[in-house]
């Protein structure tokens, strides 16, 4: 017989500015502040959030047409299962910079990662829905002139390329969303094994993200960050201007509203204030800026860029 589960009606620890929204933020801040280095030799530990360096993408990234597996690179990656294919959640097709265009995702989990990866500069590459399979099944299924069977081939939802500062090769890390009520599910916990096992053959790294890994001020915060950068064509023909402008807010000593601070640093160098919040957006995307998600970032709130550390 099934064990009965109580629940609070009302509950409203999820919503911004709740009591449960205040913890994971303290929570954030911890983690925040115990960034390590990454170790090759323990490849198997990295926690994309914990990971520590300052890294500064150049835009656009060079990366070769396909990864060690044989799959090819983002931009002309076609995503194992289409957003038709989801069963649970919210599904659609999401722009991103880093993916080359449309991706599809499967719930609102996958949607807020997502705008994690495409602000977070360690990432150059994101592909979804990433097909992963075992060689000797695939191989097996080759000699007796047999399709390997549909089930053999499993889907991990992020497939990220990560350039580590420091680090000279690229680094392949998987991360599979799932909802934190399910992550230690038996049938959750042997399905993530497996794709951990699969992937680590060739030595790509795999992390499991939750709701919670992401608070929702958060995400509200890439969402407008990356709505800044609406109808942005070149990234790079404004990768200069973006890191002068980054310079001239830290050096700042201008006060007030987002809005206010952006337009006199933008008049400074003789732009408009869109082009002041495009470059700001740009500025996140390339990390020449980092914002302190303590904070909702809004345009007549004060800005609140973390220090550089």
């Amino acid at each position: 017989m099934a064990e009965s589960k109580q629940i609070i009606v009302g509950d409203c620890s999820h919503l911004p500015f709740s009591r449960g929204e205040a913890a994971r933020l303290r929570a954030y801040r911890n983690e925040v502040e115990t960034k390590v280095l990454f170790d090759p030799s323990q490849a198997e530990k990295l926690f994309l959030r914990r990971l520590g360096g300052r890294p500064v993408l150049d835009w656009p990234v060079a990366l070769p047409p396909r990864d060690p597996r044989g799959v090819e690179g983002a931009e002309t990656f076609e995503c194992w299962k289409n957003a038709s294919a989801s069963k649970v959640g919210i599904a659609g097709s999401y722009f991103s910079f880093k993916a080359g265009g449309k991706t599809a995702l499967h719930s609102h989990l996958e949607a807020k990662l997502l705008r994690y990866f495409e602000m977070c500069p360690f990432v150059t590459e994101i592909r979804t829905q990433y097909p992963s399979w075992d060689r000797q099944k695939y191989l097996w299924s080759c000699e007796r002139g047999q399709r390997m069977r549909k089930s053999d081939v499993m889907t991990v939802d992020f497939m990220l390329t990560l350039q580590i500062p420091g680090y000279p090769f690229r680094v392949y890390h998987g991360v599979s969303g799932k909802p934190a009520a399910l992550v230690h599910d038996e049938a959750v916990l042997r399905r993530h094994r497996r794709e951990e096992g699969n992937l680590w053959k060739w030595r790509c790294t795999h992390e499991v993200m939750t709701e919670e890994t992401i608070p929702e001020t958060e995400f509200r915060n890439y969402r407008r960050l990356f709505a800044f950068m609406l109808h942005t064509e070149d990234i790079g023909k404004d990768a200069l201007a973006a890191k002068e402008f980054a310079c001239a807010l830290y050096a700042t000593n201008a006060s007030g509203s987002l809005e206010r601070v952006l337009g006199i640093i933008a008049k400074r160098f003789g732009w408009s204030l869109a082009r002041g919040y495009r470059l700001f957006g740009i500025g996140h995307f390339l990390g020449h800026l980092t914002w302190d998600h303590r904070y909702l970032l809004g345009r007549d709130r004060p800005m609140m860029l973390a220090r550089k550390y």
